[in-house]
This record gives C-alpha cells, sequence and structure tokens, in this order.
C-alpha cells in the first residue's frame, strides 16, 4: 500500500474547521483556569473545601508512598483502597510540593486531563462533521466536570475515567467501530492498552469495557473480518494488567481486590436506592439534575432513530457508556448497603455527549443562530463553574463545610494527651486524617487493612484497635448514640457508620469527651478517650 493511502486511511475524518473559540478545548482552557486561580488564591482552609473529603485519602496514601512509607494512610496498616493510574499520577505531586502548592500541583495535574478530555470532544466533533452540535450536547458534561459535582476538580479519578472514555469513543469513530482497514492487531493492542488503562482509573469500568469488547467482536464477526485473533489482540493487555494488579494485591496487601469495594461489600444485600441515585443525579448546586433520565431516553432514541455513519457509531458508544454505567450501579444495588457517592454517576452526562448529535443532526442544524445557542452555552457553563469555585472559596458551603474544618480540626486533636498516640474514626475522616500529625485508624475500612475487614467480620475489630493503641475516638456527626442505661452518662456507638453491614459498639462517657468543634452543616467534630475495656 502506498503511504499515502495509508496515511488517507489513518486519517479519514472530515475537516469540520471552526473558530478556535467555539471549541470544547477553549471553553476547558478557561474553566481550568478558573478553577486553579481560586485554588491558588484562596486561603489554605478554603481552597481545601474545594476537594471532596475522599480526595484526601487519596492525598494521604499518596504522601507516604512519596515519603517511602509505603502504600499506607496511617502510617500503620497497608492499604490498596484506590484506583490505581489515579494514585500513581499523584505520587510524583506529593513527591514535589505539600500543603497549599499540593493541592494547587493537584488541580494543575486535572487541568491537564480536562484540557486532554476537551480535545477528545473536539475530535469527536470533526469526526463527525458535527463540532458545533457536539459542543451543546457535551455542555451538561462539562457542567458537572467542573462546576458540581466537580467530576474532573474533585481531585477523585473520575476525570481520567471520563478522559479514558472520551480517548475510547474517539478511537471507536475515527476507525468505523474498529473495523476500518487499518485497524489490524496493532491498532487492538493499542486500543487495548487504553481499554487497560481506563479500567486502572477506575476499576468498575470493566462493565463498559466488556461490553465494548463484546461490541466489537460482534461487528467483527458480521463483516466477517478475523475476529479471533482481534479479540485476543484486544483482551491481551486488559488481562494482563488486571492478571499483574492482582498479583500485586495478593504480595502486598495479603488480597486481591480493593479493600475499599470489600468493605462496601460487607453485608451486602438489594439496595435499590442507589438506582434512584442514577436516575436522578448529578445533583448540582443542590438540585438534581434528572441527567440519569436524560439519558436513557436521549441514548434510546438515538439508538432507534440508526442515524448513519459516525453519528451512530457514537450513540452506540453512548449506548456502551450508559449500559455500562447502569450496570455498575446494579452491581452496587446487589452487593453493597452503601449509598453512592457523584464520582458514580459520570455516565449519564457522558452517554449524552456522544449520543445526542445523532438524535438532534438535521434537526437542530436546520434551527437559525444554532451557533449564538452554542455561545449562550459555554458562557453558561463557564458562569456555573465560576460561581461554584468563588462560593467555595469564600467558605462556609454546607457541602464542604467539614471538610473546610479538616485543618483545625486536625491541629486541635494533636494538641490532646496522649500526644502522638493513634485516633480511631470512621466516617468524614478524610481531611481530618490527612492533616493529622498522628495515626488514624480508619473506621469504614476505606483505607484501613485486610486484618481490619477481617477482624470486622470476626467481631475482633476492638481487639485490632487495641493492639494499635488507639486512645481517641471521634466522629464528625451529630448522632447522640444510644444512652446506656446501666452506665450512666455513658453511650453506645456502632461503627463503620456507612451501610448495613457487620458493625461493633464503641462505648463512650461523658466525662472522657475532650473536643467539642461545631460545623457550618449542624453537625460537630467530637473526641473521646477511646477505653476499649468499657464493655457496651
Amino acid at each position: 500500500m502506498h503511504a499515502a493511502t495509508r496515511t488517507e486511511l489513518r486519517d479519514p475524518a472530515p475537516r469540520a474547521s471552526v473558530p478556535w473559540w467555539r471549541t470544547a478545548t477553549a471553553l476547558a482552557c478557561v474553566l481550568g483556569a478558573i478553577r486553579v486561580a481560586v485554588v491558588a488564591l484562596a486561603p489554605y482552609q478554603q481552597a481545601v473545601g474545594l476537594f471532596d473529603d475522599d480526595a484526601f485519602y487519596y492525598f494521604g496514601v499518596a504522601r507516604h508512598i512519596a515519603e517511602g512509607a509505603g502504600s499506607t494512610f496511617n502510617g500503620i496498616d497497608p492499604t490498596n483502597g484506590y484506583h490505581p493510574l489515579w494514585l500513581l499520577t499523584l505520587v510524583p505531586v506529593f513527591s514535589l510540593a505539600d500543603s497549599h502548592t499540593a493541592l494547587v500541583a493537584v488541580t494543575l495535574v486535572s487541568f491537564a486531563v480536562l484540557i486532554g478530555a476537551a480535545r477528545q470532544i473536539d475530535r469527536i466533533g470533526a469526526l463527525t462533521a458535527r463540532p458545533v452540535l457536539t459542543l451543546a450536547w457535551a455542555t451538561p458534561l462539562l457542567v458537572t466536570g467542573t462546576a458540581g459535582p466537580s467530576f474532573f476538580f474533585s481531585g477523585m479519578e473520575t476525570g481520567l475515567l471520563l478522559l479514558g472514555l472520551l480517548w475510547l469513543a474517539a478511537t471507536w469513530l475515527a476507525s468505523d467501530g474498529f473495523t476500518a482497514p487499518w485497524f489490524g492487531l496493532s491498532s487492538a493492542l493499542t486500543t487495548g492498552t487504553l481499554m487497560a488503562l481506563t479500567v486502572l482509573a477506575r476499576l468498575d469500568a470493566v462493565f463498559p469495557m466488556a461490553l465494548l469488547g463484546l461490541l466489537a467482536l460482534l461487528s467483527w464477526r458480521r463483516k466477517r473480518l478475523p475476529w479471533v485473533r482481534r479479540g485476543l489482540a484486544l483482551a491481551a493487555v486488559p488481562a494482563a494488567a488486571l492478571a499483574v494488579y492482582l498479583l500485586v494485591n495478593l504480595a502486598l496487601f495479603d488480597t486481591a481486590l480493593p479493600v475499599s469495594g470489600q468493605a462496601k461489600a460487607i453485608g451486602g444485600g438489594l439496595n435499590p436506592g442507589v438506582v434512584g441515585q442514577f436516575l436522578i443525579s448529578p445533583v448540582v448546586f443542590g438540585v438534581p439534575t434528572l441527567l440519569g433520565v436524560g439519558a436513557l431516553v436521549v441514548v434510546t432514541a438515538a439508538l432507534l432513530r440508526a442515524q448513519p455513519g459516525r453519528l451512530g457509531l457514537g450513540a452506540q458508544f453512548g449506548g456502551v457508556v450508559l449500559a455500562g454505567g447502569v450496570a455498575t450501579v446494579g452491581y452496587y444495588a446487589l452487593t453493597s448497603s452503601w449509598q453512592l457517592w457523584p464520582w458514580y454517576f459520570s455516565a449519564a452526562p457522558l452517554a449524552i455527549a456522544l449520543a445526542g448529535p445523532a438524535l438532534a443532526a438535521g434537526r437542530t442544524e436546520r434551527l437559525p443562530l444554532r451557533g449564538l445557542t452554542t455561545l449562550v452555552l459555554a458562557v453558561l457553563t463557564v458562569a456555573a463553574a465560576g460561581l461554584t469555585a468563588a462560593r467555595a472559596a469564600r467558605g462556609g458551603v454546607e457541602r464542604s463545610a467539614f471538610i473546610e474544618l479538616g485543618p483545625v480540626v486536625a491541629r486541635q486533636i494533636d494538641a490532646l494527651a496522649p500526644l502522638g498516640a493513634p485516633i480511631a474514626m470512621g466516617d468524614r475522616a478524610g481531611s481530618v486524617g490527612y492533616h493529622l500529625d498522628r495515626p488514624l485508624v480508619h473506621l469504614e475500612g476505606l483505607v484501613n487493612s485486610a486484618d481490619y475487614l477481617r477482624a470486622l467480620r470476626t467481631g475482633t475489630a476492638p481487639d485490632f484497635l487495641a493492639a494499635r493503641g488507639v486512645a481517641l475516638y471521634a466522629r464528625g456527626d451529630a448522632a447522640e448514640g444510644t444512652p446506656l442505661p446501666s452506665r450512666p452518662g455513658c453511650r453506645q456507638f456502632t461503627e463503620p457508620q456507612q451501610g448495613a453491614g457487620t458493625k461493633f459498639p464503641v462505648v463512650v462517657c461523658d466525662r472522657d469527651l475532650v473536643l467539642t468543634t461545631p460545623v457550618g452543616d449542624g453537625t460537630s467534630y467530637r473526641v473521646w478517650l477511646y477505653r476499649p475495656a468499657l464493655p457496651g
């Protein structure tokens, strides 16, 4: 094959040029610059509140690895309670920076991820020859990605997941659903590598990746292409990556799967509430967006319309993303009693971004001023992101009030006697634990060890805490506990707080209360001396 022909096959995208200022990349530059500026200029305590509490579990583990202490959140217990690719991305950050500088550096990394994702949106727009339409339908993704729940800037792994899925979507379109003449074994291996990285970015992405692999096999068979060798090439890298991941976990942490997922599965059962969460989420400015419902409608209608060419391929990939998201939520509904958090629901706005153009093509394109409409949507997206970040940076936002207070409470706890002794805490322990100069044993188990989960299951969690010298017990909620008539002035709490799994009692007495710090959301951080000998 001549070089010119080979180039033509590998670069089949129609050239749908638009002014640079009407691209997703330009919009992402503005959105990212706003976020970086707000994090850099806000006082440290308010900058802390711009991240999710769970992000500080990542930050704490990454900092310990950077300092040579190994994969641990508290310096005592080894943990694999994280998605590996994002953690590996953060380790260099915490090798070079700390305190406020580290938060700015994390935001810059997230900015780069957002730019990469926006570039793929523009690539999809060029491949479908509908750049303006693609940007318009990507607006819900960009709003939820940068304003609320801030998929890209929360400090969590969701931005990497979205980047991987968008990159795969663009590859799917460019290769005509992995069936283009140039998409051979080497392309399948390269695509499989991208699929593996997407799974390592968020492990439950195995659901959409499995569906994508199945769809590719069906496409190859339908077109009478050599599907067996291509299928093996596509699956080789993801299978090897997962095998290595499981073996490393077994060798280092005495468990193949991450403890965070195992902790949520303890006492698992039917949990239909998360399905309702999916339908109404994400929540922006405290208001349910119903993007889950919207995604079901948009993707179904786009697939039924059977738009030919790359618009139809975009709808197919949107269907893969949505079906993968539904499968993920269904899995947690059947295996976990925990509620799900905002980063579990990124599939809905992404599916809308991918399938929407196929549904609207030929209709909205005939409308006048469609470019102006897209520009208005972009301006509103920037306004939403800017107002959200500025509001959070002023402090006092109810959703993040307890996260902001983490550094203050950590200093107060560090001053308590016995100095340096470990403290045990369950929910809301991310920001506090990250800022402490003493070990925090996490009672929810998300960033604890396999030994702790075994202690939970066998009813020996108090022995686990005693073996680590835990001297203090903290809570970050407004629960009063259960009074004990046999012990006036004492009450009993149960840990872990989340879910309906195995729990153990913690008895505290009023005389042992050593710290109470109110939070702006109506709760309080409270700390008691921990006396494991007190029976329930």
